[in-house]
């Protein structure tokens, strides 16, 4: 079903969600794209929601949207009410600076917010990456709020080790054209970027997946908050410590589950499985040759792996 363009008729909007609806047909997923609006500065956080049942939320990561996760869509729809938001500053919510907001209280603020402009008094969250650390600290911050976490593909928040890449962005001079350098343009470059840092096996992924994020770098605010981002997270030695949430973790009651690929380019499963080891009711399922995102990869074991767990009684 084509998605709702009333709510932003611009052009950048349009092309957007265009990209996105090519995602949807190819996976035969019916979602609907609104928005809800919200005070302070993420005045309009854009979501994608599809399915029947109770709530599910799903946080994508540092640099991706809420489509990214319309290839698992199908697999969840028939048992949860999904809703897939756009962080600020990615998609088509509202672009914010992140180093007038910060982020640690803020990813977590918007996100209650969000929920409680749904209607949603509790769900289960699966976040992946640096929503994986929202996930993580909107379990710390409102457990109530919980019901259950699946964190697929390392979170951020359990070290403040990250690959020198993401050392260099903070570099003042080299830092901006490493980052003007890295943005794709193009499918095949776009591509490149995902078996580098996401994936080890690209081949299950269609052209049309990459496009909402290649056209989505165009929308107005996309690049500089992006930026903004990654200067409140980290400096050259790492990632501001502010962010580390091992400490806290064994505190966390909530069930939860770590889905972690062997090839995780961020950490490797030896970073997350002793923090899963202190928590009361956590495990820790590590799959062989998976990449950051897992669902990504071929076949469906990072998936049924979530669903297992986000569906147990």
């Amino acid at each position: 079903m084509p998605l709702d363009h009333a709510a932003d008729p611009s052009p950048e909007a349009e092309r957007f969600l265009d990209a996105v609806e090519a995602v949807c047909a190819h996976y035969d997923v019916d979602a609907e794209s609104t928005y809800a609006e919200l005070s302070g500065p993420a005045d309009k956080v854009h979501y994608l929601t599809a399915g029947e049942g109770p709530p599910l939320l799903l946080l994508h990561g540092l640099s991706t949207t809420g489509a990214s996760w319309l290839p698992v869509f199908d697999a969840l729809t028939d048992r949860f009410t999904v809703y897939a938001p756009d962080r600020p500053g990615r998609g088509l919510s509202t672009a914010v600076d992140y180093r007038e907001t910060g982020f640690r209280e803020f990813g977590v603020s918007y996100v209650v917010a969000l929920l409680d402009a749904l209607g949603v008094e509790r769900t289960a969250v699966m976040g992946n990456s640096l929503g994986g650390f929202q996930t993580l600290a909107l379990t710390l911050d409102h457990p109530e709020r919980v019901t259950r976490q699946c964190l697929v593909g390392a979170p951020a928040g359990l070290s403040t080790d990250v690959p020198v890449f993401l050392r260099l962005l903070d570099l003042p001079v080299l830092g901006t054209w490493l980052f003007d350098y890295s943005k794709a343009e193009t499918v095949a470059e776009a591509r490149r970027t995902y078996r580098r840092m996401n994936l080890e096996d690209d081949s299950a992924l269609p052209d049309c997946y990459f496009r909402p994020g290649i056209v989505g770098e165009g929308l107005p605010g996309q690049r500089e908050s992006l930026r903004s981002l990654l200067e409140t997270l980290g400096t050259f030695r790492g990632i501001n410590s502010q962010f580390d949430l091992s400490a806290a973790l064994p505190g966390v009651e909530t069930p939860t589950r770590f889905v972690w690929g062997t090839e995780d380019y961020f950490w490797p499963p030896e970073v997350g499985q002793p923090v899963a080891d202190r928590m009361s009711d956590a495990d820790f399922v590590v799959l062989d040759g998976h990449g950051h995102t897992p669902w990504l990869e071929p076949g469906d074991d990072a998936i049924s792996a979530a669903t297992e767990f986000l569906t147990a009684e």
